[in-house]
């Protein structure tokens, strides 16, 4: 899900803009997850990264994601297994994006796959 809302509870500023309470502020978090001041060279996936773990996925305080553990845990499984099999994986083609704003990814990643070599 790439969006997330709330409701001010006190009027506030939130970049500049005033935000009163009882207003509804609607959160594109693919685009906060974007933010050149908090991730360097934000558009390359980096799970390496130092402050990996700051972005807004799985919200915050009382809306925390309860499956975040779970969740954090596939990826890296996922992850590395697709790595240790095929480590020498890379793009064959463009990638495209799914035509939604709601339930961001990909429709088609072309990719040439290479199987690891196992030694003898």
């Amino acid at each position: 899900m790439q969006r997330t809302g709330r409701i001010a509870h006190r009027t506030t500023k939130v970049a500049g803009e005033r935000v009163a309470e009882g207003q509804a502020v609607l959160i594109l978090l693919g685009g906060a997850n974007r933010d050149p001041a908090v991730f360097p060279d934000p558009h390359r996936f980096d799970v390496t990264r130092e402050n990996a773990g700051d972005h807004l996925a799985f919200s915050s305080g009382a809306h925390f994601c309860l499956g975040a553990a779970l969740a954090r845990m596939e990826g890296e499984v996922g992850l590395r297994a697709l790595f240790d099999r095929f480590p020498d994986l890379t793009l064959d083609g463009a990638p495209h994006r799914r035509p939604t704003r709601v339930l961001r990814g990909y429709d088609a990643m072309p990719a040439h796959l290479s199987p690891a070599t196992v030694d003898a």
